[in-house]
């Protein structure tokens, strides 16, 4: 059954980039990644970081992160209702997981009580308690006007910029970006060339097909139509935009700025738009 969160997937694949390219540019662990794409969300650290997560790794696809946040607390609480079978025959038996955790915790605090109350009977343990006491209500002030004007979002948005923080600049940083999918633009998929005086896309066939060559855009006139057969090359290059049709583009390899676009899983004829980005 296919998961909302199997569209972040295809999208990073068409892109043609790897969960260790995503943690380069995102500073969240691919590991983490791995798990925002399956739907195993148990594996994130919490609640509030997968939403962070989520978030992140929305935006940098150029995605709206929201339906995938919806799908992801959808699945976090409905998980947390369901019942966990015991094999085991005790008390606990039939009882949920909340319900097992209240049964265990009220266990504990009985004897803790028990506990305390001897302990507390006895002076030194009184001047103990005092003493803590008077630390944790100096504390908890201290706390209190540090964070008065700070509220939830606010720390959540923190998170969010540390993770979004992007790394300095060096010579591995990417060339070509997949910016809106074929599923939100109607002339294929496009994406931006960085870093570059002109785009340069290589086409090599491994077997035979056809392409349909555009300089300047989706809407421009058809410069070159053709076939291409197995171990032929086609280079095309143009300062601002190449919009090319492939007929089989898991028949070929396609090559932006020595950005290699992944085609494999496409056997339908597709278009690829290739801009400059300034």
């Amino acid at each position: 059954m296919e998961k909302s969160t199997d569209q972040l997937r295809r999208m990073r694949e068409q892109a043609g980039l790897t969960l260790e390219d995503v943690q380069m540019r995102t500073n969240i662990h691919e590991y983490y990644l791995h798990a925002v794409e399956q739907g195993d969300f148990f594996s994130l650290p919490s609640k509030f970081y997968g939403r962070v997560y989520i978030r992140t790794y929305a935006k940098f696809l150029g995605q709206d992160p929201k339906p995938y946040i919806r799908y992801f607390e959808h699945m976090w609480s409905k998980s947390l209702e369901e019942e966990e079978p015991s094999t085991d025959a005790s008390p606990d038996l039939g009882m949920s997981r909340k319900e097992r955790f209240a049964t265990r915790r009220s266990s504990t605090t009985e004897g803790a009580r028990s506990f305390f109350s001897t302990w507390m009977k006895t002076r030194k343990g009184y001047v103990w308690f005092s003493l803590v006491l008077i630390i944790f209500a100096v504390s908890g002030m201290v706390y209190y006007f540090t964070m008065e004007e700070k509220s939830p979002n606010h720390k959540e948005q923190d998170v969010v910029d540390q993770v979004e923080k992007k790394p300095e600049k060096s010579d591995h940083d990417f060339k070509v970006r997949l910016v809106r999918p074929s599923e939100t633009y109607k002339y294929g998929d496009m994406f931006e060339v960085y870093k570059a005086k002109e785009v340069e896309v290589v086409l090599e066939a491994r077997q035979k097909t056809w392409f349909r060559y555009r300089a300047g855009g989706p809407t421009e006139k058809v410069v070159e139509q053709s076939e291409i057969s197995a171990g032929e090359k086609k280079t095309f290059r143009h300062p601002k935009w190449v919009s090319l049709m492939i007929g089989n583009p898991a028949f070929v390899k396609l090559t932006v700025n020595g950005h290699v676009i992944k085609t494999s899983e496409t056997s339908e004829s597709h278009a690829y738009q290739l801009k400059l980005k300034k």
